[in-house]
């Protein structure tokens, strides 16, 4: 019983915790307003409800008060740069308004006429071309920006990703270690650069792999990508390992089943392999590919029957799925002419 009661206490504790800081947030903004409308041309109060709404996520709120405050002092570099970073949000969301980027263009512009010389704005403008495929010219935006400042990280991240677009990837590698010498917890730049290595069939991917892991072990995309790794460069053992950490993290990653059930037949593990099929069917049921390759299994191994099943229900997920089909025929003719 003392227990009960315990742990109820702790819960109403919690709960007061919870509404106290609701209760702090309402009087922040209620205190801003109440100051505003008492002070309605005072640019600081404006700029700090802006700043409070956009980190609640109220971005048209936030805008609201920024452009009040160009209506108070359209000359100010800061104000026009602070509503294209609001008008680039809100041209991410879903049934944006086709107006928001180029809005966003016209105040960076804006902001760079006032002041040339600050490297955020550069840096935005670059982002804001890379958004819309403007390559070429996000780069030299970007290169713009590096010459004012060098260490941002996250502005050779985002000219590696123009390099990587245009096939340039000794360019891209370069900004993404850039990116990471100067912000060694770059998760990202890690990423893209194992990814880059990878498809070249460079062992170097896993060491830019784990440095990922190492800032984020639970990352299920980097786990699968080093399996697949080690998988495509068929060192059998190390991809086995290397999905067995991801099922610790993903018990039921279907394509991580379904790609040690290839390895396995590959080792001639037929009677294996359709157990890793149908762990892989276990996390996806329209998995035909699983039914497809189960059913292969399955015939090796003799069992025509459920072959037979197997391969209609790959054609039945997906009718133009070919393999399955023709699979499927082939066993048809086998079976007539072992049957006459």
């Amino acid at each position: 019983m003392m227990r009960n009661i315990a742990f109820v206490s702790f819960l109403f504790l919690w709960a007061c915790g919870v509404d106290q800081n609701k209760k702090e947030k309402q009087s922040e903004i209620v205190i801003l307003s109440e100051n505003i409308q008492n002070d309605p041309t005072n640019t600081d109060l404006l700029l700090a409800r802006a700043n409070y709404n956009k980190g609640q996520g109220n971005l048209e709120s936030a805008l609201f008060d920024l452009n009040q405050c160009l209506q108070l002092d359209s000359l100010n570099s800061a104000f026009h740069f602070s509503v294209a970073e609001i008008y680039f949000e809100l041209s991410k969301k879903n049934n944006a308004d086709g107006r928001h980027p180029s809005l966003a263009k016209h105040h960076l512009d804006k902001a760079l006429k006032l002041n040339v010389n600050d490297e955020k704005y550069h840096a935005l403008l670059g982002e804001l071309l890379l958004a819309y495929a403007k390559y070429k010219e996000a780069i030299g935006i970007f290169n713009a920006s590096l010459k004012i400042e060098y260490n941002q990280s996250k502005t050779h991240m985002l000219m590696g990703y123009a390099f990587k677009q245009l096939g340039q990837e000794d360019d891209a590698i370069n900004c993404f270690r850039n990116a990471v010498n100067i912000d060694p917890e770059y998760k990202e730049a890690f990423v893209q650069l194992g990814q880059i290595f990878h498809m070249r069939g460079d062992t170097t991917a896993v060491v830019y792999y784990d440095n990922a892991l190492r800032l984020d072990p639970a990352d299920e995309m980097t786990l699968y990508n080093k399996a697949l790794f080690y998988q495509s460069i068929m060192n059998w053992n190390a991809a086995l390992e290397a999905y067995a950490a991801l099922h610790k993290v993903s018990a039921f990653h279907s394509s991580g089943h379904y790609n040690i059930g290839f390895i396995h037949m590959e080792l001639g593990l037929y009677d294996v392999a359709t157990n890793n099929f149908s762990d892989a069917i276990y996390g996806n049921s329209e998995f035909y590919e699983a039914y497809y390759s189960r059913g292969n299994c399955f015939e090796t191994l003799g069992n025509i029957a459920q072959a037979e099943v197997d391969y209609k229900r790959a054609i039945e997920i997906n009718p133009d799925y070919t393999f399955a089909a023709d699979a499927l025929k082939a066993l048809d003719l086998r079976n007539k002419k072992f049957n006459k």
